[in-house]
């Protein structure tokens, strides 16, 4: 029986996709050799990101009935799946209840609402139990060997097996890899440097000065002292955990009065004050009221439509990459139009002779661009509008992605993606319009349509009506370090004033994209400096990510694709659009998707090789 190693560096859920599509498929090819699955991860198994000691109030950012990591049915040419419970299927099975939000087992509590956002760390245990599950349903001729390391170093031999070398230096030779390593962390950057340098320079003037470049593992948060004054940068999904950490995580207690929601500080607090580019908050998830697999149907933004697109441009322009802002986008902002007026009326608009009225554009166009025509006299102004913008939210939140005209035109995003990726992946867009589609829309529809459940949204309002947060400026502000007295700035203009808000601590509430050209990890940049990958580049302008062919093989220096080689997930997001997303039940869910592909491709290629017929060797 021939023997075959297959490696997978990084087992959160991307790898543990590939590790059980192999079981699965093993079986359904009847395979004729044995396969050995070499694991390199330092971590726990098939957590990645979520981890098993993060505290309770750290939240998942989807309902819980829509997360799995199960196929079904609808899921397309990955190959036969095996059956198994949702994610909020699972906690239910293992007993766990809600206790004032503590999710503990076999107690008495509140049951566990299928629409109910839980803590990461509950995630975090599910996946781990698929591991675990995937593991014990092994096949007979398939063995794993897991290794608790940090991979360093993939080599490529002429015989297209891969090395890996592991951070003791041991080595492991694999027929074919697979990447599948996640979030990682930036190298630091010339603006970190300055403010390390800034921070040495005057801790003798502030002894309380202190810079997070990340603020993950996000326990390293509570050595910040009650009597420092902190600057969070950014107001997405991040600062929503920095937030919680500061409050609820120093002992800080919520309760809801009358229907409102208030906050009793713990006194263990400092102060919190928030900023960004353009000091909006992330808008609210509706209440979901689509269930498990209820999808938007696009009536404009279609992948006919796309390829309609192609073929114009192939024939006008002699290529067939698109314009976003000019193609795709206008069909996009129709269709939330159209789903808007549609719900505001309470039926379905005849699609072929709707044409959006300018209300419906000026509302859309409010959604999108919330300071549009907006000025303010005063940051006590700015801060006003904000805390209604956050009341506004609350109600259309509350409206749901079904009966809410707002909710119901946001959610379409997410609805769509996959035909976003239609247009996006592969260099689809034009290069400029690839680099203005992420640096200027992709914000946006992050903003809009995948904000943080609705309490998030409750919790900083209360917060600011008990002045534990606050707004350190409006749009537009910047960050000044002030050597003269040693702390932070932030300077935002007003129409009447300028202000200044100074603290001691600055904690960066931003997630970096993954690029070879700034990854931290030695893998990466080993693997970079050796030509066996090299960065994704549309044209001239690179998106992030590793270069890769549309069978997630990684490419190579020399143009060349490693075909004993995939890659998938983080790493590939730049070629691939909006990697981060898990499995949903019943909606044929692209991360699957992707996962049988890889896999079958590889099974296809070891049976080539069996049917090549041995070359015997004539001893003389």
């Amino acid at each position: 029986m021939k023997k075959t190693t297959v490696a997978i560096i990084g087992m959160g859920p991307r790898g543990l996709s590939i590790l059980e599509r192999i079981c699965a498929q093993h079986a359904q090819r009847k395979q004729n050799e044995h396969i050995n699955i070499v694991i390199v991860d330092k971590n726990a198994m098939g957590v990645g990101a979520h981890s098993l000691s993060q505290p309770d109030h750290l939240l998942v950012n989807t309902v819980a009935c829509q997360i799995t990591l199960f196929g079904d049915a609808t899921v397309k040419n990955a190959g036969s799946f095996r059956s198994g419970p949702c994610f909020h299927q699972w906690v239910n099975e293992q007993g766990y209840k809600n206790v004032d939000g503590r999710y503990l087992k076999d107690v008495a509590g509140k049951p566990i609402d299928a629409n109910d956002y839980l803590p990461r760390r509950l995630l975090g245990e599910y996946l781990n139990w698929f591991y675990h599950e995937t593991i014990k349903s092994l096949p007979d001729n398939i063995s794993v060997t897991q290794i608790n390391q940090q991979a360093n170093n993939i080599l490529i031999q002429d015989d297209a097996k891969s090395i890996i070398v592991l951070e003791d230096s041991q080595r492991v030779v694999a027929d074919y890899v697979y990447l599948t390593t996640g979030h990682s962390d930036n190298a630091k950057t010339f603006d970190d440097h300055l403010v390390e340098r800034f921070i040495a320079n005057n801790y003798k003037k502030n002894e309380r000065l202190d810079y997070y470049s990340t603020p993950y593992p996000i326990n390293n948060l509570n050595k910040i002292t009650a009597e420092s004054n902190v600057i969070v940068q950014g107001i997405g999904l991040t600062a929503y955990d920095v937030i919680s950490q500061l409050t609820i995580g120093r002992g800080g207690k919520f309760s809801r009065e009358e229907g409102e929601l208030r906050y009793h500080p713990s006194g263990k607090e400092p102060g919190i004050f928030i900023y960004s580019r353009k000091a909006l908050p992330f808008s609210s998830r509706g209440a979901n009221q689509k269930g498990v697999s209820g999808q938007y149907s696009p009536r404009f933004l279609t992948a006919m439509a796309i390829r309609e697109l192609r073929l114009k441009n192939v024939f006008e322009k002699g290529s067939s990459k698109i314009d976003f802002l000019e193609q795709v986008f206008p069909l996009l902002h129709k269709e939330m139009c159209y789903a808007y007026r549609s719900t505001l009326n309470g039926q379905w608009l005849d699609a072929g002779s709707y044409e959006p009225s300018a209300e419906d554009i000026a509302v859309i166009d409010s959604v999108l661009y919330p300071h549009q025509s907006q000025e303010h006299l005063s940051l006590k102004d700015y801060t006003q509008w904000f805390m209604y913008f956050l009341r506004k939210d609350l109600q259309e939140s509350e409206e749901g992605n079904v009966h809410g005209p707002i909710k119901a035109a946001t959610d379409i995003i997410r609805d769509v993606r996959d035909i976003l990726r239609e247009a996006i992946d592969n260099s689809g867009l034009e290069s400029r319009s690839h680099q203005y589609f992420l640096e200027h829309f992709n914000p946006i529809f992050n903003r809009i349509a995948v904000g943080p459940p609705k309490l998030r949204n409750e919790q900083l309002l209360a917060l600011m009506e008990a002045n534990v947060v606050s707004l350190a400026g409006g749009k537009d502000s910047r960050l000044v370090l002030n050597d003269c007295e040693g702390k932070f700035e932030v300077h935002s203009p007003f129409k009447e004033e300028s202000t200044e808000i100074q603290a001691d601590v600055l904690i960066k509430a931003k997630i970096a994209s993954f690029s070879p050209l700034h990854d931290a990890s030695p893998l990466i940049r080993n693997m970079t400096a050796n030509g066996i990958v090299r960065p994704f580049m549309n044209e001239g302008y690179h998106p992030g990510g590793l270069d890769i062919d549309q069978c997630q093989h990684p490419i190579n220096r020399m143009g060349e694709a490693q075909t004993a080689f995939w890659v998938l997930g983080n790493p590939a997001e730049g070629a691939n659009f909006y990697t981060y997303v898990l499995p949903r039940p019943l909606v044929n869910s692209r991360f699957l998707v992707d996962a049988g592909r890889c896999v079958a491709d590889m099974y296809h290629q070891m049976m080539v090789r069996q049917a090549q017929p041995e070359v015997a060797i004539n001893a003389d």
